[in-house]
Formats: structure tokens, C-alpha cells, sequence
């Protein structure tokens, strides 16, 4: 059975099979909140599942992992993480075991929250969905400006992306996605509210 994906989602939780229970509880708590949220669980059964995740995760503004201790990390979760990193989107681990637990090296750069203070993480993903105040508008401007990367080459600079988002987001103390700072430049250069930035001359 195939499936598409047309809704956008606050939230992808990615876990193992074994955390199912884990994340169909965890997603609930986000529902409750008032994030759209998609979880594996949520899917009807027999569905073909894989195009369906891909599309769901690229149509998520956030990713939530969760880590248990005794399940050792499956590859599938890596490589979402890795995809929802790449997409400029932030990655919340949320750690289902004592916080002595040694996470991989390939997670040391996310932030890691016990179950218990599952709210902060909401409260970091509902503050993303905010609009910007013109403080942040004027930011994130002036960071575009040093950037030197106009939006059409920006959407296709994923390392220029990144390093324009951790400088905005360590400045605003935000935690937003490079695709969200895209789209509010997107909108600001409909509007001719940018800069114009000169194209780089070609070296000899």
C-alpha cells in the first residue's frame, strides 16, 4: 500500500521498534501541545512506510530522537538525524534511560534532554514557530549581508546555510531550521526588503 504525504509537521519523532511504545506516548504529549507530530506509529498498518517517512521528515520542521541505553542505536535513526541536520533542521535527542548514558560520537553535537524535561523541548520547538520580531528580521538581514550568498545559491550552499543559522540562532537565542530562515528571506527579497549582494567575480 503506498502513501503520500501533503501535511507539514511540527515535529518527526524518530525511534527504534523497540521505543515504539516510548514515542507513541512521547508523540501524544506533543499533540497535546498543539504540534502536529508523525511517528511511525501513527501510520495504518501494512502501509508502505518508506517513501512515506522520507516525505514526512522533509516536510517536518523539527526531529526528535529518542535513545534508550539497552537499544543499541539503530542505523535507520542515524541517517534521519543525518537528513534532518543536512535540511537545516533542529535535532532534539530525548533520552529514554539514566543520564549517565554514553551516546555515540556521532550525537555529541545535539542537544540531549531526560524524558522528565520533555517540556523544555517543547517550548524550544513552539518558540521556532514564532514569527520573527523586527529585532530578528534586522539580524537575520545583516547576517545575510556578511554571508555574501544571495537566496539563490544560499538553497544550494548547504554548509553556508548551516553556518548563517548557528549565527542567528546563537544571537537570538532561537532555535530555528535553515529551511525556515530561507523561506523569511525568500519572503523578504519578494518584498524587496534585502540587500542586493554582488555575484563573487571568477578567478583566473
Amino acid at each position: 500500500m503506498s502513501a503520500t504525504v501533503d501535511t507539514t509537521y511540527d515535529v518527526f519523532v524518530s525511534h527504534a521498534a523497540s521505543d515504539a511504545k516510548v514515542a507513541s506516548k512521547i508523540a501524544h504529549l506533543l499533540d497535546a501541545a498543539g504540534l502536529q507530530t508523525f511517528h511511525e506509529g501513527s501510520l495504518e498498518p501494512g502501509m508502505d512506510i518508506k517513501d512515506v517517512l522520507w516525505q514526512a521528515l522533509a516536510e517536518s520542521r523539527a526531529l526528535i530522537a529518542i535513545i534508550s541505553p539497552e537499544t543499541p542505536w539503530h542505523a535507520m535513526g542515524m541517517i534521519e538525524i543525518g537528513a534532518a541536520a543536512a535540511w537545516n533542521k533542529p535535532v532534539f535527542l530525548i533520552l529514554n534511560g539514566p543520564s549517565s548514558t554514553k551516546l555515540p560520537a556521532a550525537l555529541s553535537a545535539y542537544p540531549v534532554y531526560p524524558i522528565s524535561r520533555l517540556e523544555e523541548v517543547i517550548r524550544e520547538i513552539r518558540t521556532g514557530l514564532h514569527p520573527l520580531s523586527d529585532e530578528e528580521r534586522d539580524l537575520l538581514v545583516e547576517l545575510y549581508r556578511k554571508s555574501k550568498t544571495p537566496t539563490d545559491q544560499l538553497n544550494q550552499s548547504p554548509r553556508t546555510l548551516r553556518e548563517l543559522t548557528e549565527k542567528f540562532n546563537r544571537s537570538s537565542h532561537r532555535t530555528l531550521s535553515g529551511e525556515r530562515l530561507l523561506l523569511e528571506l525568500l519572503r523578504m527579497r519578494k518584498h524587496r526588503l534585502l540587500p542586493r549582494l554582488r555575484e563573487p567575480k571568477a578567478t583566473s
